[in-house]
């Protein structure tokens, strides 16, 4: 890899998480154990419309960093987000499916044809003005 890439460009593990603001810090072992600065984690919005997800610690995450030009290091950047890996296998394979699996077991499955299935290990609540079921 180009060597300048390497300081834009790099896979490191979730070390820490700050739910209140969407940032993690991530450490790169390629680095001696070198953890960033909070990052921001980018997501689906975050105006009118908002995703919230935060990646778990030893998730392996690729980040951005903005390059610096001053001498002192890269320190602002980003989490673009997590990939499957060998150790880390997707939880589907088709390719027409959404699905978010959690760690307690809980899963919501969308097929591809028009079907859900939700699988909680807890209480469900719906909230609405009008709620119709059929």
């Amino acid at each position: 890899m180009d060597t300048r890439l390497k300081d834009v460009i790099r896979i490191g593990k979730v070390s820490s998480v700050n739910g209140a603001n969407c940032t993690a810090t991530v450490v790169f072992d390629d680095r001696d154990e070198l953890v960033s600065n909070e990052l921001p984690i980018i997501t689906i919005g975050s105006n009118g419309t908002c995703g919230y997800w935060l990646p778990e610690v030893e998730t392996q995450v690729l980040c951005l960093f903005l390059p610096n030009s001053s001498g002192k290091g890269v320190d602002d950047g980003f989490i673009l987000g997590a990939f499957y890996s060998q150790a880390d296998q997707p939880p589907e394979s088709d390719p027409n499916v959404r699905s978010i699996k959690f760690p307690d077991g809980s899963r919501i499955k969308f097929d591809g044809a028009g079907n859900l299935e939700v699988i909680m290990t807890g209480n469900i609540t719906i909230r609405g003005k009008n709620i119709f079921l059929n």
